[in-house]
């Protein structure tokens, strides 16, 4: 009798360890501390332990790994309520994994045997939710995949209104030659507003998105160098990244039903890297979209991947003009410098009224792109470029007075032009040098020709005494705009967060994670993500406007007039 007296001891007290121990895990759930709850589940081999367990892992964003447990709690071992709220569970992630069929079946399965009312009633909502959230391509695929044919009707009945025409009319077609009609009223319905083409433009609105189910994440990269404390750009990609970081902990505080999450890739500044992080960022992630990288290099290799996978990719700085050669998800927030030389061009035909003007770059530099977009606009607004040189400069020692001379209708006896300003983008560390030179023949001339150039020349050294009569126009990409009541809320919100002042950078990381959460709230399903993205024009942001007016890359670029009254 002692015997088994003991034994029974040891049992309750193995099995008062285990519950206890089983309280202390979802404790450790509920206050969102996931890593130290799985510790403790996973030493627990019981179906109550296995379904906090999955949703420790679905709150950490590991959906695969949350299926693999949830997958233990078998109906025949656990009671109803446990094994439904671990079979919604699933249905999450497999939503989160674009399991559309699987988590479909699910939450039908759940509405049609579930007697659990709690769990019952989310699952009906998030059918709903779900039904309305695909796009067209992936309501098809989801309909050749469901087990049931009342989804499929479903599926067919929800796309009334949203998908066009001749979609939802496809849609009924397959439905009808799939499965063995029955008498219903819903059924019915669907096929009288199926059969006037008219009618149906009337609850069609091609402009509208569907809401997302409540809970959805977005899952943003970010795809920036590191750089030890002590170098110089140290502070660019921290501060960058500390700016994404508001902006998705502004979205999340603004959000019930949808939120943000980050995560983080080095790129170390290194070409080669870029394939592991994109394959990284979407294959184990599932990434909605990155914001990265910072150098044009980094960002052309990575773009590859970003095209490979569909994913569309932001970034804030690179401005080559070859980032978005053929490229369908590159998204340049920083206009190329061909898009800077096009938005000159028609600010000194349409608002300062030129219709005489000469050009003058560095072949082989950055400004070469805007040199020739500005030709060809100026020529597409019935100006005319009467002198255009982009020379190899270096290989001259950077003297432009061969060029500039032309410039005076003096010198140009043949046709004596009255050039009404000059387009100088210069670019690089020579700029300083080339500017200065330009400036120096200007002056030698008497001209009074504008300069219209690059940001470089926000930094001429044009005063009175040298050039009174000549105005300098330049191209900017970024400015704070000190009108926007939200930029003051930002110093202050950065300040008390991370202990120091906003350098530029940080409004730019902040303004590219507002682009993408903005266009991401409105369009709601990230497959729609690239079209939002296209179709968004005049955002506000802190530091700069966004436009992309049916285009890839940012067509806002300011043109500011250079203060030489000092």
């Amino acid at each position: 009798m002692k015997r088994i007296s003991l034994v029974f001891t040891l049992c309750f007290l193995f099995v008062t360890a285990n519950a206890q121990s089983l309280q202390t895990g979802v404790n450790f759930y509920e206050e969102g501390n996931y890593e130290e709850a799985l510790r403790i589940f996973d030493s627990i081999e019981e179906p109550t332990s296995y379904l906090f367990a999955g949703k420790s892992f679905f709150a950490l964003n590991n959906y695969l790994k949350a299926k693999k447990v949830l997958d233990k709690v078998d109906s025949t071992n656990t009671s109803s309520e446990i094994f439904y709220e671990a079979k919604y569970t699933k249905a999450l992630a497999d939503f989160e994994l674009q399991n559309f069929s699987a988590s479909l079946d699910a939450l039908y399965e759940i509405n049609e045997f579930s007697t659990q009312g709690s769990v019952k009633r989310d699952a009906f909502n998030f059918y709903r939710d779900l039904l309305n959230y695909l796009t067209l391509e992936q309501r098809f695929e989801t309909f050749k995949e469901v087990s049931y044919d009342e989804i499929r009707f479903d599926l067919v009945d929800a796309a009334i209104g949203i998908v066009d025409y001749p979609s939802a009319k496809s849609l009924f077609t397959a439905y009808t030659n799939t499965v063995q009609i029955s008498d219903s009223s819903n059924y019915e319905n669907v096929f009288n507003v199926l059969k006037d083409s008219a009618s149906y433009v009337q609850l069609y609105n091609p402009n509208k998105y569907t809401q997302a189910p409540t809970g959805l994440s977005y899952n943003i990269g970010v795809a920036l160098p590191e750089f030890d404390m002590e170098a110089d750009e140290f502070e660019i990609t921290q501060h960058l990244y500390f700016g994404i970081q508001l902006a998705v902990e502004r979205f999340n505080s603004q959000n019930n039903r949808q939120k943000a999450f980050l995560t983080y890739r080095n790129t170390n500044a290194d070409v080669e890297n870029a394939a592991f992080i994109a394959n990284d960022l979407i294959w184990n992630h599932g990434v909605d979209a990155i914001i990265g990288p910072l150098f044009s290099e980094v960002a052309l290799e990575l773009s590859k991947y970003a095209e490979m996978y569909e994913t569309p990719l932001l970034t804030p700085l690179a401005n080559s003009d070859n980032i978005n050669l053929d490229l369908n998800y590159t998204f340049q927030l920083n206009p190329t410098f061909a898009i800077q030389g096009q938005e000159m061009a028609r600010y000194a035909i349409q608002t300062l009224q030129y219709d005489t003007l000469a050009v003058l770059a560095e072949k082989g530099s950055l400004g070469e792109a805007s040199a020739y977009a500005f030709l060809d606009e100026v020529r597409n607004l019935g100006g005319e470029v009467v002198r255009f040189y982009v020379e190899d400069l270096a290989s001259e020692g950077y003297d432009i007075s061969e060029y500039v001379k032309y410039f005076d209708p003096e010198v140009d006896t043949v046709f004596n032009y009255n050039i009404d300003a000059v387009y100088a983008p210069f670019t690089g560390n020579i700029a300083q040098t080339l500017m200065s030179s330009l400036i120096t023949n200007l002056e030698a001339m008497g001209s009074e020709m504008s300069i219209l150039g690059s940001e470089e020349w926000e930094t001429a050294n044009i005063n009175s005494s040298r050039l009174p009569e000549t105005d300098v126009y330049y191209t900017k990409s970024f400015e704070i705009d000190s009108t926007n009541s939200m930029v003051n809320d930002f110093e202050s919100e950065f300040r008390l967060r991370f202990e120091s002042q906003p350098n530029q950078f940080a409004y730019i990381g902040y303004d590219a994670a507002s682009v993408l959460l903005e266009s991401l709230q409105r369009v709601q399903n990230p497959e729609y993500l690239k079209e939002g993205l296209k179709s968004l024009n005049n955002y506000r942001g802190l530091i700069n406007r966004v436009s992309f007016e049916g285009s890839r890359i940012n067509q806002n670029v300011k043109i500011k007039r250079l203060n030489n009254s000092n």
